[in-house]
Order: structure tokens, then sequence, then C-alpha cells
């Protein structure tokens, strides 16, 4: 019904933003990845949005990216998960990491965001793996520095070299996707797994 709202940012929250759409205030719930990314009050915004009715209730839900917004609506189809449980999912991981989990079955990670139990994860595994490629690109496509798709071999290399030293899929996918910006745009697997081992000694 209210596809995105466009207008200066009023007022930000630690879970809500308002937006003032000439004059109408329109206070949004965001999750942790959007309010981190929001402009300075006073100046516009666009947020796509998410209208959930109730018989008690109508909450709008808003994200920076229509990224953010399909994985929502997309998490809100599995069963028994409503949308502050989905809310909460894109506050604590970001949607490339939460689909890759997913591709990964890894339940570990699954669980480790909140309100995320191990059958709730099991479930999401169950009924969106074959859903997200519509989220995310594929995983054989890694991305390199500026956004521009780095060389898949080496990304898969250094995937397979931090799995053999202990690592999950899902950890070293992460921390080669935090690495990124920091590397250049075809670097070695060799550099890759340089950069995803201080990131996870960083954490």
């Amino acid at each position: 019904m209210i596809a995105f709202v466009r207008g200066r940012l009023a007022l930000t929250g630690a879970d809500n933003a308002v937006v003032d759409v000439g004059g109408v205030g329109y206070r949004v719930l965001i999750p942790d990845s959007t309010r981190r990314h929001l402009p300075q009050t006073g100046h516009e915004v666009q947020l796509f949005t998410s209208l959930q009715v109730r018989e008690d209730a109508m909450t709008l839900y808003g994200f920076l990216t229509e990224e953010e917004y399909a994985l929502f609506e997309l998490l809100l189809t599995v069963t028994q998960i409503g949308p502050r449980v989905a809310l909460g999912v894109l506050s604590a991981s970001s949607a490339g990491e939460f689909r890759r989990a997913v591709a990964f079955n890894d339940i570990t990670a699954l669980t480790r965001l909140p309100g995320i139990g191990k059958k709730t994860a099991q479930r999401l595994v169950l009924e969106l793996k074959d859903k997200l490629g519509s989220v995310t690109p594929p995983a054989a496509v890694a991305l390199g520095a500026g956004g521009a798709p780095a060389p898949a071999d080496a990304w898969d290399e250094a995937v397979e070299a931090l799995v053999g030293l202990g690592y999950s899929r899902a950890e070293a996918m992460v921390a080669l996707e935090r690495a990124r910006p920091g590397l250049a745009e075809n670097a070695p697997a060799a550099e890759l797994v340089r950069g995803a081992l201080r990131q996870m000694a960083r954490a």
C-alpha cells in the first residue's frame, strides 16, 4: 500500500525514524542496518516501506535499500516469523550474511540471531534456501573493491582455505565480505585469506 516514503528526516530513535512528508510525520520502524546509514536530521531520506496491519495496529517498517526490504518481506513468508523477529534479523545481520548462513545450512550462525532458536533456524533453511537467490547475488559471484565483481575462483579458493583452517563456510564468507573494501579488485586468494583473518582477529 505504501511502497516508500520520501521527505525530511525529522527524528531518529533506537529503532525508528520519523520522516516529514509534506508536514505529516511518518514514524517508521527500522533495523540497525538502516539506522546506521541514515543522513543527518533535517536532510532528505527515502525509505522503502512495508505496512503491516493487525486488528489493533498499523505499523510501517522501513529500509534504505530494496535488498533489505526484499529480505524482510521474504522472512515474513516463513512460518512463525513476524515483523519484529524479521526486523531483529536485519539488525543483527546483513542481507548477504544471512543468505550465506542459509545457503550453507549454518544453523549455529542462524541461532545467534535474536529470536531464532534451533527449530526456527532449521525452518528458515528449509523454507528459504531455494528462494534467497532473488535477494542477493549468487555466492559464487563475490564482490571486489568498489562493488565490482571479484574473480570467483580466487574467492572460492579463499573460502576453502579458511574452512581448512577450521572456520565454517558462513564465517569465512562473512569475514571475506568485511575484508572486501580494503582489498584490490583482482586480489589473489592468499591476499583474500589474509584480509579475512585480520577481520576475524578484530572480532
